[in-house]
């Protein structure tokens, strides 16, 4: 019974296909349909990522799937909706570097950091997510203010507004958790964080550098790159309440994972209706 979800790089993505009868598994393309007219790895089938999870029943479970986007980053969001769903007897499978890797693109990434060491005291914890919540509100800010007046625009500033709703959550926990009460408000606290490292141990910078400079491919990535945000958090969010051993933490922390995947789900919307021609 395969829990989780098993990182395949493109190289390894042919030996596998080459081993495996076609019966056995399900090459699934979590992009766009236009996206997919343009070009897929044959033999993929298109369920693109706003659609997983109200077609989990043409996903048999006995069955391995081998999910892959543009990059990675909406197949992984897809892989962790499919795991949550329930456990599957075949295997699930994220391509690393997704279509471009395969097509041998040259692929540019920050290393992950490990921001939270297991020995990490509670509160600085605490304190170090609500400043990687600012990070997020502000890479939503400023896009926001660059589609001012644009149905996209609102939603980036509506994303933004729940990240600092998550910000004004984790400031109540870590209060709780402080030596003594913080002499400050949350506004006057927020306002003071820099948010210099986002999700995944990324700065704002690498994050924007990732948008590109085409106008029309810029939305798309935007998108892309807001699913991988929201999946970076939700991720966070699961990994420190498996670790946590304070029953109210733990709470806490499934809670903000799963605000995350209601955000995952708010930007596939998006993608339905920006780009779901």
């Amino acid at each position: 019974m395969s829990r989780n979800v098993i990182n395949i790089y493109p190289d390894e993505l042919e030996e596998f296909r080459t081993k495996t009868r076609e019966r056995n598994y399900l090459l699934i393309d979590v992009r766009q349909p236009g996206e997919y007219a343009e070009g897929h790895i044959p033999g993929a089938q298109l369920i693109p990522l706003p659609e997983i999870e109200s077609r989990l029943d043409e996903l048999e479970e006995d069955k391995n799937l081998i999910l892959y986007c543009r990059t990675g980053g909406r197949s992984a969001v897809a892989a962790a909706l499919i795991k949550d769903a329930g456990p599957r007897q075949g295997r699930l499978y994220n391509l690393v570097g997704g279509i471009a890797g395969w097509e041998g693109k040259e692929l540019k990434d920050i290393p992950h950091l490990e921001l939270f060491p297991r020995d990490m005291p509670l509160a600085q914890t605490l304190y170090r997510a609500m400043n990687m919540e600012k990070g997020a509100w502000l890479f939503y800010n400023d896009l926001a203010q660059e589609y001012a007046g644009t149905e996209l625009g609102d939603m980036i500033r509506d994303l933004g507004g729940m990240e600092e709703v998550h910000a004004r959550s984790i400031f109540t926990f870590w209060n709780k958790h402080r030596t003594a009460p913080a002499p400050d408000s949350f506004e006057e606290i927020f306002e003071r964080l820099d948010g210099k490292i986002m999700e995944g141990g990324k700065p704002i910078s690498a994050w924007m550098a990732r948008l590109g400079k085409n106008p029309e491919d810029r939305k798309l990535r935007l998108l892309e790159l807001a699913c991988e945000i929201e999946y970076y958090a939700y991720d966070l969010y699961r990994g420190l309440a498996k670790r946590d051993n304070d029953s109210e933490a733990v709470q806490t922390y499934l809670l903000l994972a799963e605000q995350e995947k209601a955000h995952v789900r708010v930007i596939s919307k998006a993608l339905n209706r920006v780009f779901g021609a």
